[in-house]
């Protein structure tokens, strides 16, 4: 893979760079009076890595320390290499210890459904949050911190453990008011929609077959959405970068 995304990583991170006085080195690096920060793309990793040393009184530069990693490969695209950048100012600013200046999420809009039959992203988060409400706090602090709603990592922390736990543990009736609307993101739904709604219910059920019984059960009637379940379920345990998002 070529590092054809460095550029948008690093121009999602120029913002905040700058405000903490950083300075393009002739080595790529960037500097300020208190540390050294290297952005590289790793090839035999297929990893973004972030590493960070101290400066020292006389300028010299310690031994450099990898903070933050992300999976990158060839199914990644530019927007993926902006979330990367994201993520990489958020590490930067706690290696930091530079504080958001204000509380934002009062700011912050819950999502909202569109009047379009179809269900998008944005649609099918609210319901998320309709049927799980305690997430909505969650929401408003995930945008506060990231700056943007990164989908895969907001339901891979908050989403999935409340999944694992309907269908661990909750009665058939909760299964089936989460599963009235379940079912119409998968018929409804917009490509990513539909290939998020999929993919969580294999993250919800990995290595757990009380949960994968309770699935197979809840979508047994719909013998499409049922297949792609259990089509994905290895898939899903070979894809790192869904298992990065998604499993915390």
């Amino acid at each position: 893979m070529d590092n054809r995304y460095y550029e948008n990583v690093i121009n999602e991170m120029q913002p905040f760079l700058d405000e903490q006085g950083f300075a393009l080195q002739e080595d790529g690096s960037f500097l300020n009076a208190k540390k050294s920060v290297k952005i590289n793309y790793a090839e035999e990793r297929q990893m973004y890595t972030m590493s960070v040393a101290d400066v020292a009184e006389d300028s010299a530069i310690s031994d450099y320390s990898e903070i933050n990693a992300w999976l990158f490969d060839d199914t990644q695209n530019a927007k993926d290499a902006v979330a990367v950048g994201i993520d990489f100012v958020n590490s930067l600013r706690k290696e930091l210890g530079v504080k958001l200046r204000r509380n934002v999420t009062a700011d912050i809009d819950l999502p909202t459904a569109s009047k379009s039959d179809t269900i998008n992203i944005t649609g099918f988060t609210k319901k998320m949050l309709d049927i799980f409400p305690v997430l909505k706090n969650d929401y408003k602090s995930h945008v506060a911190k990231y700056g943007n709603f990164l989908y895969l990592n907001f339901f891979g922390e908050f989403l999935v453990p409340q999944l694992k736990e309907l269908f661990t543990t909750g009665t058939s009736k909760q299964v089936k008011k989460f599963y009235d609307f379940y079912k119409d993101a998968y018929a409804k739904g917009d490509r990513d929609t539909v290939n998020v709604a999929v993919a969580l219910l294999c993250a919800a059920s990995f290595e757990n077959e009380t949960a994968v019984s309770s699935i197979r059960e809840m979508l047994k009637d719909n013998q499409h959405f049922l297949m792609s379940y259990n089509n994905f379920i290895p898939a899903f345990a070979k894809n790192k970068k869904l298992k990065k998002a998604l499993l915390k």
